[in-house]
């Protein structure tokens, strides 16, 4: 059983709603000829797509085919991956190895945070200039997780006032 450091500030409710979302992790070889079929269920939340392809880049895999569906409380995910030669996963770890990781990805909590979510084209600079942004905005970085891949970057950035210690207000 994995223990979990919950937040003073969820009740016993929360925790459970929490815990019963969890991603559920399909990982499929019959389907398609040429990819193996990794499908992530779960509760929507900012940073959850970037986490699963996080997971998945981390492997030095290939998504050659995504598609990603929500209703706005919901998502679903469902990628076409093979290894860098182009071949499906037969590897019994790396299979195991991805239902782990992304069946672990939980419901996140900001704690009074305001999340940024930003996409883009990455270029040299361009994470530089937006924390020099954020610091002119007086803002404090309480954490920051960011992927980039081909020319692309998307970022994840938990940000609090600086003078009062309080989230930022939305406007």
């Amino acid at each position: 059983m994995v223990e979990i450091d919950w937040p003073s500030s969820l009740n016993e409710y929360e925790k459970l709603v929490i815990q019963m979302n969890a991603p559920r992790v399909v990982i499929d070889n019959a389907i398609r000829p040429t990819a193996t079929l990794v499908t992530v269920d779960s509760a929507r939340r900012h940073g959850i797509l970037l986490e699963a392809v996080q997971v998945l880049t981390d492997l030095n895999l290939s998504i050659k085919k995504a598609y990603i569906s929500s209703d706005g409380r919901w998502f679903m995910d469902v990628f076409h991956v093979t290894d860098q030669i182009g071949n499906k996963l037969t590897d019994a770890s790396v299979i195991r190895y991805i239902e782990q990781s992304m069946g672990s990805i939980r419901y996140g909590w900001t704690n009074g945070l305001t999340a940024l979510e930003l996409t883009g084209t990455d270029r040299v600079g361009l994470l530089s200039e937006v924390f020099a942004v954020l610091g002119d905005l007086q803002c404090n970085v309480v954490e920051a997780k960011v992927w980039t891949h081909n020319g692309r970057i998307a970022s994840l950035i938990y940000v609090k006032d600086c003078d009062s210690g309080c989230p930022i207000e939305d406007s």
